[in-house]
């Protein structure tokens, strides 16, 4: 399932938040969580891949994560990756929640990376929910691809009849 779903259901929560405000007062506190708890959104973790001093280096936002039990990085079939769980450390009822925006449960990335890479040159560190996957020396070994001009042609207009 695409994560535009996603997008469209929190955009008609926010008009319906609009829309009871607009009737019962701005300081109404709204009590239908139903829809945004059932309906939760995958958790994706934001991913940056860079070259730094030569170095391959792939960045992955998991805040709440144990390194030594949550997260699995492993080199295969020439990608990198990466499986693990965001867990909810406290239990709190469903009907306690007014919003959830926080991304919960399992996820798995996958980035392809150079051939000839050295899988032994690999070391994966952990701080501050960051979690960092650094390929030494390998951002050599990356082309950088050639850019093709295409030429944009203009449409013709149509003569009305």
């Amino acid at each position: 399932m695409k994560l535009e779903v996603w997008d469209e259901i929190a955009a008609l929560e926010r008009r319906m938040d609009d829309l009871m405000r607009a009737f019962l007062g701005p300081r109404v506190r709204l009590s239908y969580p139903t829809l945004p708890l059932f309906l939760r959104r995958p958790f994706v973790p934001a991913t940056d891949v860079f070259a730094r001093n030569g170095d391959l280096v792939v960045r992955l936002e998991v805040p709440g994560i144990d390194p030594a039990t949550d997260v699995n990085v492993t080199v295969e079939g020439g990608e990198l990756v990466i499986r693990g769980e965001r867990k909810q450390k406290e239990e709190v009822e469903e009907e306690r929640y007014y919003r959830m925006e926080a991304s919960y449960g399992a996820f798995e990335r996958h980035i392809p990376v150079p051939e000839g890479i050295d899988e032994g040159k690999v070391k994966a560190d952990y701080a501050d929910g960051v979690l960092e996957v650094t390929f030494l020396a390998a951002a050599k070994e990356i082309e950088a691809p050639k850019a093709k001009t295409i030429p944009v042609q203009a449409a013709r207009k149509v003569k009305a009849a």
